[in-house]
């Protein structure tokens, strides 16, 4: 982490010498030594905390959470896609949080069931057979209510940032909790999910601002993402961006191309 590698002194830059003075030298090497690496983790443990969500109905979500250096902060809940696992957000959520942001990389109620699946097509399958509402009606409200409940974080301030599966949870979010902003990673189809179309909830959600970012062969939607994303531009209302990235990149992996995560935070840092 960036916090590490500030604190980090590589051990040929300490100026002692071993070789002399014998064994007190040695020892004051090794607790020097300590030191700095108990500086590091202290470092660690503070700049993130593992949180526990319990939704209203009664299930318990875990989150990263990453409170922001200064208050006042906006702050960015992270959905994640298929696997429902928060932790692939981690390099991203880091990125985010260094220059400013509070952020929430959560879990969904399903990532053990989709972690005992296969391949990515039986995930998909199986998450298709649940209920793929709920984390709209539980999971994040949860989250927005952890959210502003804490002292650090303006609480008009708050975007949903949402990946495959998670884009379709973010924009269905986005219109019910009335979120300031709106990022939507490799959405793609008709609908966000089943019973409503993208065009109607574009229409809703209004003029807040939202960004849309695919990739040129993105494989969601039949590999039809960049198209559909061309659509939604054309529905969406208000300040509104779309990026597609080189590449047939999706979902989550197009965060980790380095010019879509600078454009990504810039976009927020300017809409927030």
């Amino acid at each position: 982490m960036d916090a590490m590698e500030r604190d980090y002194v590589p051990p040929q830059s300490i100026k002692i010498d071993l070789k002399e003075g014998g064994f007190m030298k040695r020892i004051a090497f090794v607790l020097l030594f300590t030191a700095l690496i108990l500086v590091c983790l202290i470092d660690i443990a503070i700049s993130l905390e593992s949180v526990k969500l319990t939704t209203e109905d009664q299930k318990e979500i875990s989150a990263i959470y990453y409170p922001p250096a200064s208050d006042n902060a906006p702050g960015v809940i992270l959905i994640p896609d298929t696997r429902c696992d928060g932790s692939v957000f981690v390099g991203f959520a880091s990125k985010l949080n260094k220059v400013g942001f509070a952020v929430l990389a959560m879990d969904l109620r399903y990532k053990d069931l989709i972690a005992r699946a296969g391949r990515r097509e039986e995930q998909i399958r199986l998450l298709q057979s649940q209920d793929t509402y709920a984390p709209v009606n539980y999971e994040i409200k949860s989250a927005i209510d952890f959210l502003i409940s804490q002292k650090e974080v303006d609480q008009e301030r708050i975007a949903l940032l949402g990946a495959s599966y998670g884009s379709r949870v973010a924009l269905h979010s986005g219109v019910k909790y009335k979120v300031k902003g709106l990022v939507l990673v490799s959405l793609s189809g008709k609908e966000a999910l089943p019973g409503k179309a993208v065009k109607e909830l574009l229409e809703e959600y209004g003029n807040r601002p939202i960004l849309f970012m695919t990739s040129e062969k993105d494989w969601g939607g039949n590999y039809k993402a960049a198209e559909h994303n061309k659509l939604y531009m054309d529905w969406a209302k208000g300040k509104k961006e779309l990026k597609v990235w080189k590449g047939s990149v999706h979902g989550i992996d197009i965060l980790d191309i380095k010019e879509a995560a600078d454009f990504t935070i810039m976009w927020l840092k300017e809409n927030l």
